[in-house]
This record gives C-alpha cells, structure tokens and sequence, in this order.
C-alpha cells in the first residue's frame, strides 16, 4: 500500500512539473505606427505554432499598444500582428523555459494606405468593440450625410434611439450626459452638442456609466453614476480654431443658420455655438420650472421657431481644472393636435373624447454652470459646482372637445380658452472635499449643498361646456395665481477603511433640509366684455374677453409650506480583484416631514407630522471574462419625497371638468431597481452583443385616485399612495461585420412590460365606491439593420415592427392591439466633379391605432451637394424633405386611467438650399492617419477624394 501512496504521488508531482512545464513562458512587447510613432490601439496579436501555424493564444494591444499574451510552452513559434490600414507582420519566436518572460520589444506596423491628394483609403474600421464598461462606436463605420450634425450619426448606431423631444437611449439606458475628449460639454444638456456638433469631427463616440466625483476620486463605487457619451475629436481638429458655418433658406419661409467655433487640445477647449431656424431645431433644453398647469402648447410639439446661443470652456493644469458653459435659448412653439382618448371607468365602463387644440408658447432660458476642481497636493481634491438658471414663459391656447359614454351617447361638448405666464429662479450649488490619508485605500470625503428656486404664474382661463342630459350650458371664467418657493441644504461626510485582503469598508452619512411652499390662489372672474375693440387677445381665431377679478375663493385656493429632514446612513463592503469586483451594503433613511396649511380647506387645523424609517440593501457585482467580456449586475433601492403640490389639499381647479386635489397625508415612496448588463466584443470577427435588462417596482407610488360624474362628464382626481407599479424592460443588440467587411448587418431586440395601478369610481362625489384598476401594458419591437459600403457609395436598409398591446383588468372589453411595420433604406452615392447624392425612404405602416390615426405614410427625403472653394472648405447643397407630403406626427400614451392617440401638426413637405463652410486657422495638409481617422467633409463616412463626403478641409 505504501509503495502505491509513492507512486501515485511521483506521478501527481510529475504532471504537475509536466503542466508547470507546459506554460510558464510570457510573450509581451508594444506596437507602434512606423510613420507617427504613436501606438497602435486593438491591434490582433495572434502566436501562432509551427509547422501547423495553428493559433496557440491571441489578444488585442492595449491603450498604449502593449500586449502580453497567456503563458504558453517552449517551442517555435510565429508571432503576427495585423490591424486593418497596415501591413501584417509576422516574426519568428523560439521560446525556452530559460526565457519565462520573453520581451519582444516594439514592433512597427507599415501602413498600407492609397494616397490621393489629401485622403487615404485604408480597410474598414470595426463598427463597435468593448474594453472592460465602455463600449466604443467608430464613426468612420456609420456614414452620414454632407453637412449632418451629431444627431445623425447617433441615430445610426445600434441600439440607439432619440425621440422627437432629444431624449437620447443606447440600449435601453438613458444617455444623461455628453463629454468631449472626456470633458464636459454643456453640462447636464445633450441635446447641445447633438444639434450642434458636426459629425465630421468625431473619431469615436464612447458610451459609459461615468461614476460620481467621489467614486471617480476615492475609487470606491457609490452608485452615484449617470450613462454618457464621450465623444473623441478627431487628432487633426486639434490644430487651430476649427468652424462649421452653415445657412439656408428655403418654401413656405424656412430658414436655417448656424454656427460652431471651437478650439480643442489636449488640456483646454473652448467653443461657441449659436443657431436660429424655424425647422424645429432646438439647440438647447429648456432649464426652471415648466409651468405646470398653465395650459400650454408642448414645446416638443408641433412648430417651433428657436434661437440659442452658448459659451463653453475647459482648462486643465497641474492643479486646478475649470470648465463651465453660459446659454440662452429661445423657442416659440405653434402646436396644434387632435387626440382620441379612452378613460377606464370599471366595470366595462368607458368614456371616449374626441379633441382639437391650438397652442401658443413661447419661452426664455438662461442658464450658467461652472466647475472648479483644485488638488493642492497629491492627496486633496477640492471640487465646487455652481449653476444658476431664469426661464419665462407665456402661453395661449385654444381647445374644442366632445365627450361619449360606451353606447356613444353625446355627455358634454366643451370649448375653453386660456392665458398663462411663468417665471422661475434658481441657484444652487455643491462643495466637495477629499482626503486620501494612505496609499493602501483609506479616505476621507466632506460635502455640502444648497439650492433655491423661486416660482410664480398667472393664468386666465374660460370654458363654456354644455351637457346633454341636464341640456345645460356652464360658463366659467377664472385666473388663478400660483408661487412657489424651495431652499434645501445638506452636509455629508463618508470615510473608507481598507480591511481584509482586497477589500474596503465604507460608512457615510448625510444629513438634508428642505423647506418647500406651494400657494394656488383661484379667483372668480366677472366677464365684463366679449369682444372689446383693439384689445382682444386672439389665437387661431379664438377670442379672450377682458376679466374683472373679486377676491380669491377660500375652498378653492391653497397654500401649503412643508419641512422635509433626511438623515442617510450607508455601510458597504467593496472587494476588487484583477477579474471580479463586488459590493454590498445596507442603508437606512429615517424622514420626518411637517406640513402647515394657512390657506385652505385645512386652514386652522394642526401642522400635519409623518416620521417614516426606510432600508434597503446594495449589491454590485462585475466579473471580467476578458476586457472585451463583461457580465454586471446591480441593485440599488432609493426613497422619494412626495412633490410639494400633491401634498397640497388643492391642486388645480381652474379646468371645472378635471379637478385635481392633493393629499397632505402622502408618504414617501420607495423604489426597487434591479440591473443586469452584459457585454462582449470578440476582436477576431469584430462582432459584439450587448444585453441589458432592467427591474423595477415602486412602493408607496403616488396615482389618481378618479372619480367620474356619469351625469356631466367631470372627473375629479384626488392623489393617493398605491403599490402594484412595476415595471421589467430587456434590450439585446447583435453587431457583426461579414467576411470582407463592406457589409455590416445589426439586430436589436426590445421588450418591456409595466403594470399601472389606480382607484376609479362612478358617482358625484368623492366617497363613492372606488375600484382599484390595473392597466397592463407590453411593447415588443425588432429592428434589423444591413449595410454595405464601398469607395463609390454606401446602401443602409432597414427593416422593423413594434408591437404594444395594452389591457385593463376591469376593461376586458377594451384591449388594444397596435401594429407599426418600418421599412427604409437610405444611400450616399458619390458622383464625379465633387458631387455627392444622399436619399432616404421609411415607410410606416400602421394598424390598431383609433380617431381616423390607421393611415400608413411615406417619407421621402433627398439631398444633392457639392464641394467648393480651396480643400472643398465650401458645400452648396440642395435638399427636399417629405417629397411625397404624408408626414404625420403620431403617439401614443397610455397611463393608470387612459390611454390616448395623438396627432400634432408638422412642418411638411419644403425643400431648402444650404450653403456650408469649415475652416481650420492652420489649415494645411492632414497627415496619414489609419481606418478610425478617414478625411472626407462626409466626416464619419469618409473614404478617398471623390467618395461621399470626401473632400473636407484637413486639419
């Protein structure tokens, strides 16, 4: 027996120095152009045995174009390293078990390009690849149009969508933010530099979660992060001041112009930007408070005349980093809309309304923001973040509608007008400072806020309503006046204990103040004239009769001033290992809230107290598969505060058929969100997947509790806290390039489903029997992208169908199915002379849709352009939009209690004539850049002199 023990142990050590043996030998070394010198990023490295050349082990060069390869055993060996636009190299290895670590040194790569006076023609660039959580998009891979903005080459990336409004989703997640070189560009506004920015300028567009400034900074992650898009200007825009004019003017009075003058370096950029047209190009989001319940026109809507104007500036040094940006915006939106809306009453009860609505809204915006990060040694970090914004708005709106019960009976048909102003202040602003007390993780952060907001409106409103089974006529005119003021402070203090191996403990705390009032003041109004000569207000045709107002009714004005306290406590244990990284924690969140109400129904009575004790636990966990293979998951639980005017008895009374009042006894809601994100990039066939799946279901969420008056059509809704919310969405996008890479084909998969819960009853008054109903909603979409691109022209064609099924469980009756089927296709065709053509057809077919909306619609678009003057720094182009008249603008949106098609009115068929003009100070000739920097005006299309986009001006 003991001699078997030895042998088989003999034989265990043996095969352990046999596999030792096997693999103990490190291949690593660094690549580098041969013309630049500059390191060649994603460069195939693949080691290769001989004589079967089968590949032993591959990997892609890092950021500065390092590589080290997984141990592998002695032999002989080929090395080769490819990268498209360079010569493939290949190199003999012999490697011994003398030599664990074999250093190749740097390697130089020969680019293999076609040289045509300012362009070169190199291979395909790789659509998309992924590096650990950050997904890189090559824009030379998505051509886009001559002259095209930002917006363009976005909308063209997988999985991307952005709506009418500028809100911008990759993947399901809403991109909240977009940096320039990893620098911010216009603050917390996106829709800047997507209107803004000319795609020509960009390399590539990363997409990322960007951590807070205390986790970026302290290393510990908070989960305090917001998805952005970092956008990398192209190497040869950093020389110079760099502009992009552009002008035109086209039918029915359409104008475009607009201007971009920037200076990009390494450790500063500055940039202006200003624009005005009346094509519904907003350049800028709206800042303040919106007004709410002013009765007014949607500013993303409709027809908009904009004109914005802003200032941004970035500074690095050795100690001190600024950056802010100064904008104004200015929009006058003429909406007009026609919407079919069902209201779930239970029991299969339903009311269906037939609307029309004219609009009138203008508004200002001014808005600053400043940064400020000053590290006075190596182990402080100080940052402030100011901002300041004003906004004022006016409004004017017209409305006609008719209301019908199930058996299409007339209720009441209604016309209303309205006036309304607003204006809003803020100021706000946040002071952090951290301390790294040791090199081993231990830290010490210190933070403070403010913030102040200031808030008034006017509003007059008139309505005449007729109901059919009184046979009665209501005439009701009213103005109300509403302010509204907040101040809220916080300090907070967090401290980071490195413990155990790989491992850190973390405690924080905060503690916020906020004090909120909310004052509506409604009064009666005597109409003492309907049609005075010279100073009726008119919109659209509608009349506004001059008011004299009394005092303000008492059951109908409100006042409420609530005291919000917040204390935070979390403590979280992060461990982080080369492959893994995880976390987990617990917080509590005690809240006390007093609310007084001087004016209103409860006037009088005592301040009403709610002291609320909330937890929730955090987990984080990422594991790396490879830096191009990555699974995360992620809880987060979070507390929220009620709004200040749903805690208000009264609400809004000014519209007598829809009531709407608060409720001071409201609790916090809590909120559930479960992520899970998954990522792969497989550089051999540069093809990538991408999933991401989203949970989430709210507590205490704050809905509608509806009465309906059977009798007059009124409803009354009174705000309550439910449970029952829940909401689960999925995403799935597939990219892969074929064989020889001039076609690409991406698929995208989305799916979501969401309950909505709310309490509806049918009677006169507010105690009658309430019904909790529940409206289900499920949207399921696919969308399949296939391009192909050669020097001479490019073909996009795409192909989709969303479906939405929306069900309410007391309304079986009244399940509603709606199909939407896409198919397009655009093309770019380069033609000789420096000519370039770009056309694009969708087609939208629907069915489902209710109010006369089941129309299908044809859009055509198409656009001739050609480049002038020295280095094609000039393009005159000619385009077309909505050739074949049928644009509509159509949505859809369903909540607890409706659901309701919408049409707003567009800006049609015109066509428009553009002048563009790029400039660089320097000027002169771009040098040789490889696949991801292709010259061209077609910018992220680019390609050799004479293809589409070719020709810009180099910088």
């Amino acid at each position: 027996m003991k001699k078997s023990t030895i042998w088989v142990v003999l034989l265990l050590l043996c095969s352990l120095s046999t596999l030792a043996q096997n693999k103990v030998i490190t291949v690593s070394g660094k690549v580098i152009e041969e013309d630049t010198k500059e390191p060649v990023e994603l460069a195939a490295v693949q080691l290769l045995s001989l004589p079967d050349s089968a590949q032993v082990a591959g990997i892609t060069t890092h950021k500065q174009g390092l590589f080290t390869l997984p141990k592998v055993k002695a032999g002989k060996y080929l090395l080769r390293i490819s990268f498209v636009g360079f010569h493939t190299k290949t190199i003999p290895l012999q490697l011994t078990n003398d030599v664990p670590a074999k250093n190749t040194g740097t390697i130089t790569l020969q680019t293999d390009a076609v040289m045509l006076n300012e362009a070169v023609v190199t291979a395909e660039a790789p659509p998309v690849t992924v590096k650990a959580d950050t997904t890189e998009y090559n824009a030379s891979a998505y051509r886009v149009a001559e002259g095209a903005m930002l917006e363009d080459l976005v909308k063209k990336i997988p999985g991307a969508e952005v709506d009418k409004d500028g809100k911008i989703t990759l993947n399901g997640k809403q991109i909240k933010k977009i940096m320039v070189d990893g620098k911010e560009f216009f603050s917390n506004d996106p829709k800047v530099s997507m209107k803004n920015l000319p795609a020509n300028m960009i390399e590539k567009v990363k997409a990322y979660d960007k951590k807070s400034d205390m986790a970026r900074i302290t290393g510990i992650d908070d989960g305090d992060e917001e998805s952005v898009l970092d956008l990398t200007v192209k190497k040869g825009m950093k020389k110079g001041w760099l502009g992009n004019l552009i002008a035109g003017y086209g039918s029915q009075d359409r104008y475009e112009a607009g201007a971009m003058i920037s200076r990009f370096k390494d450790d500063a950029s500055f940039s202006i930007i200003g624009s005005s047209n009346n094509t519904n190009n907003q350049g800028f989001s709206e800042f303040g408070d919106a007004g709410q319940g002013l009765g007014g026109g949607n500013a993303g809507s409709g027809i908009t005349t904009a004109q914005s104007l802003g200032v941004n500036f970035a500074k690095q040094g050795k100690k001190v980093e600024v950056g802010g940006n100064v904008q104004y915006g200015y929009s006058d939106n003429d909406a007009r809309r026609k919407s079919s809306t069902e209201t779930f009453l239970g029991e299969d009860q339903s009311t269906f309304s037939d609307s029309q609505n004219d609009s009138r809204r203008k508004r200002h915006d001014v808005r600053a923001d400043f940064r400020l990060e000053w590290r006075p040694d190596t182990l402080t970090t100080i940052i402030f973040r100011p901002s300041a914004s004003y906004s004022k708005t006016e409004t004017m709106n017209g409305s006609f509608s008719d209301t019908r019960n199930n058996s299409q009976n007339l209720i009441n048909n209604r016309r209303s007008t309205s006036l309304g102003n607003n204006e809003n202040y803020s100021i706000d602003g946040r002071l952090q400072a951290f301390r790294r007390l040791s090199n081993n993780g231990r830290n010490l952060s210190l933070g403070g806020s403010f913030g102040y907001s200031d808030t008034e409106g006017d509003t007059y409103s008139g309505s005449h309503t007729y109901f059919a089974e009184l046979d009665s006529i209501s005439d009701i005119a009213r103005y109300t006046n509403r302010m509204a003021d907040s101040r809220n402070w916080s300090v907070s203090a967090s401290y980071t204990e490195p413990v155990f191996k790989k491992h850190f403990l973390q405690l924080r705390y905060e503690f916020s103040h906020r004090k909120q009032m909310s004052q509506s003041l409604v009064y009666d109004s005597i109409q003492y004239t309907l049609n005075y000569a010279g100073e009726t207000y008119d919109i659209e045709g509608y009349p506004y009769p001059k008011y004299l107002e009394r005092g303000y009714v008492d059951s109908l004005s409100t006042r409420v001033e609530n005291f919000y306290d917040t204390h935070s406590v979390d403590l979280s244990l992060r461990g982080i290992y080369t492959k893994m990284m995880y976390s987990l924690g617990v917080g509590l969140t005690p809240q006390s809230s007093l609310s007084k109400s001087p004016i209103g129904p409860n006037s009088g009575k005592h301040p009403l107290q709610q002291d609320v004790m909330n937890w929730a636990p955090s987990v984080m966990f990422r594991y790396m598969f490879t830096k191009q293979h990555v699974l995360m998951f992620r809880y987060r639980g979070r507390s929220n505060t009620p709004n200040i005017e749903d805690l208000q008895e009264v609400i809004d009374v000014t519209d007598p058929m829809n009531l709407r009042y608060g409720n001071p006894d409201l609790k916090p809601s809590f909120n559930n969100n479960f992520m899970l994100f998954y990522n792969k990039f497989v550089p051999e066939s540069m093809r990538s997947y991408s999933m991401n799946m989203f949970y989430s279901n709210t507590l205490n969420s704050v809905a509608n509790k509806m009465t309906y008056n059977e009798t007059t059509g009124a409803r009354t809704y009174r705000k309550v806290n439910v449970n029952g919310n829940w909401n689960v969405r999925g995403y799935f996008s597939f990219n892969t390039p074929f064989k020889n890479k001039k076609f690409t084909l991406s698929a995208n998969t989305n799916a979501n489903y969401s309950d909505a819960v709310s309490y509806t009853s049918v009677g006169k008054s507010k105690d009658a029997e309430q019904v909790l109903s529940t409206t289900h909603n499920l949207a399921l979409g696919e969308r399949i992208v296939g391009n192909y691109r050669t020097d001479a022209f490019d073909v996009s064609l795409n192909t989709s169908v969303n479906y939405n099924l929306t069900r309410n469980n007391k309304q079986e009756n009244s399940n509603r199915e709606t199909f939407d089927y896409y198919v397009g296709g655009s093309t770019n065709v380069n033609l000789p002379w420096r000519y370039f053509l770009s056309t694009d057809i969708n087609l939208r077919f629907k069915e489902g849709y209710t109010g006369g909306f089941d129309k299908s619609e044809y859009i055509w678009n198409a656009q001739i352009s050609k480049n002038i003057l020295k280095n094609s720094a000039g393009t005159i182009r000619f385009k077309i939009y909505d050739i074949l008249r049928q644009q509509t603008n159509l949505t859809r949106s369903i909540s607890e209690t409706q659901m309701s098609d919408t049409q707003y009115n567009t800006l049609g068929s015109y066509f428009m004539v553009h002048f563009v003009y790029r400039f660089n100070t320097l000027g002169g000739k771009a040098p040789a850049r490889r696949s991801s920097e292709f010259d061209g005006s077609g910018g992220p299309g680019g390609g050799r002199r004479g293809s589409m986009g070719g020709g810009r001006p180099h910088f």
